[in-house]
């Protein structure tokens, strides 16, 4: 079986007796419990991801558990390192989490810190040293932030709309067009929405590998470029008909010509004798010529 062969651990006769005692007991503490139990299906020749998956824990605590028996003994083992926790949760009060949730809000130049973004590390940091709390874990800001669903480690861009004179006329004419799509067609005119994707990336890739039970689906990290295009895409808006065509280049050279082949192509079609191709408010608009 594939894995790593643990290295050796040798259990001094006189440590033996006492971490099997610990290892059956239900009186001593869990992380006893725990640590003895590893030794010894360690010191029997069981791999650590099988000690892992019965015992419950992550590998690195089994090879932890080996590394403080060999440097600090039986007695190192089953100290109790965690400093006097009582094992209890930090008591936060109602004033504290808004206190934390406020400083959570404020841009952390406002605490002389040259972030650009909080963290739950940065927060907690903060929180001790404006002494809102005594000690604070990173866990536990993260899951009063998440309470109140603040996430200040993220960013979501937005544009101010201009709504001046022209965007309003503009904005008219095209909402109008939506607005009357259905009465438009049966008169024969359609409403056809353009938009484009400049510099699309083409790469190839190898055949991803499916997901399968036990795991996920993986795609192959490098890829082979073939350029760029230019897309075009027309929404005929009251079929849901869509259309494509690629532009040489992204400029107003290749583009009006492409909404006049778009025009001469459908003229023919049932319905179609005139066209009015609209793009989004703040874009161009197009009106077609009589058929």
């Amino acid at each position: 079986m594939r894995g790593r062969k643990p290295d050796p651990l040798v259990i001094l006769p006189a440590d033996q007796a006492e971490l099997e005692r610990i290892a059956s007991c239900g009186m001593s503490p869990w992380y006893q419990v725990r640590r003895a139990r590893i030794l010894l299906e360690i010191s029997s020749g069981r791999r650590r991801e099988h000690i892992a998956s019965q015992l419950d824990c992550d590998e690195s605590t089994v090879w932890r558990t080996c590394q403080r028996y060999r440097q600090l003994g039986l007695s190192g083992l089953l100290a109790d390192q965690r400093q006097g926790h009582s094992g209890r949760d930090l008591q936060i009060t109602p004033l504290q989490k808004a206190q934390i949730v406020e400083l959570a809000c404020l841009e952390p130049v406002a605490k002389g810190l040259h972030i650009t973004h909080w963290s739950s590390i940065e927060l907690a940091r903060q929180a001790v040293a404006d002494g809102i709390v005594p000690h604070i874990s990173p866990r536990t800001v993260r899951d009063i932030l998440h309470k109140v669903d603040l996430q200040p480690h993220r960013t979501r861009y937005w544009k101010t709309a201009r709504l001046d004179a022209k965007f309003k006329q503009r904005a008219e004419q095209v909402l109008w067009c939506y607005g009357n799509t259905a009465r438009l067609a049966e008169e024969g005119v359609w409403v056809v929405c353009v938009d484009e994707v400049p510099t699309f990336q083409v790469v190839e890739r190898r055949p991803i590998r499916r997901a399968i039970p036990g795991s996920i689906e993986q795609q192959e990290y490098d890829y082979i470029r073939h350029g760029t295009l230019n897309l075009l895409f027309f929404l005929v808006a009251h079929t849901g008909q869509m259309d494509l065509a690629f532009l040489p280049a992204n400029d107003q050279s290749h583009y009006i010509p492409e909404l006049e082949r778009f025009h001469q192509q459908h003229r023919g079609w049932e319905g179609c004798s005139r066209s009015s191709i609209v793009n989004h408010p703040t874009k161009r608009r197009f009106a077609g010529r009589e058929a």
